[in-house]
């Protein structure tokens, strides 16, 4: 992102740039964690270079900032938010492909970015790489755990807090508040075997024991 604002402000057109990322921590918000966005305030169009327009200065902006991985959506700020709170879509305009086959459906959508950029007026077209998702099922052996007397709700319980933590403590530092979240340390969750092995359901009265 620095990078990018580095590349912005090295055009006469731009008074200022400022560059944030992620969102504000608040559920009004529809802004995505991965998304920059970036603010370009531009001087007056009598300080432009000669014969510059706004659709020029896009589309050299466009062309300098080409990252891979990175799609560039050209656009207002108060629009922005309006077009993703009404739609979802971080663009002013946008096409959604729905169905069941993953791998259909991106070959779909790269025809569709194809087909796109050649339409006049278009100043970038990208579709979203889709991805597949990892799921770590863990089913309790009843068996097990009836032996050592623990309930089911004990293993689910420990298991939420090992994997995805728990929020034990806040604290403040001056106007800011932190939440202080406890969870195993990476080298004991990093594998289906480690957590098979080092998650560890216990009961205060009897120590510590191993149930999956």
């Amino acid at each position: 992102m620095q990078q990018q604002d580095r590349i912005i402000r090295s055009f006469p057109e731009v008074e200022s740039v400022f560059g944030k990322a992620g969102r504000a921590l608040t559920a009004t918000d529809p802004a995505p964690l991965e998304m920059f966005e970036t603010i370009i305030n531009l001087k007056p169009e009598n300080q432009w270079r000669e014969g510059m327009t706004t659709d020029k200065l896009i589309a050299e902006m466009d062309q300098a900032l080409q990252f891979p991985g990175v799609a560039n959506a050209w656009t207002m700020p108060i629009k922005a938010r309006s077009d993703m709170l009404a739609t979802g879509i971080r663009t002013p305009i946008g096409i959604k492909v729905f169905g069941t086959d993953l791998v259909e459906m991106e070959r779909l959508a790269r025809q569709i970015e194809a087909a796109v950029r050649t339409v006049p007026g278009t100043t970038s077209a990208y579709a979203e790489r889709l991805t597949g998702g990892f799921y770590l099922d863990i089913e309790p052996d009843r068996g097990q755990l009836a032996r050592y007397g623990l309930p089911v709700g004990d293993l689910q319980d420990v298991v939420a807090t090992a994997m995805g933590g728990d929020l034990v403590t806040r604290t403040v530092e001056g106007r800011e508040r932190f939440g202080v979240i406890v969870r195993y340390p990476r080298g004991l969750r990093d594998s289906p075997e480690a957590i098979a092995q080092q998650v560890l359901v216990g009961d205060s009265g009897r120590g510590a024991g191993s149930a999956g």
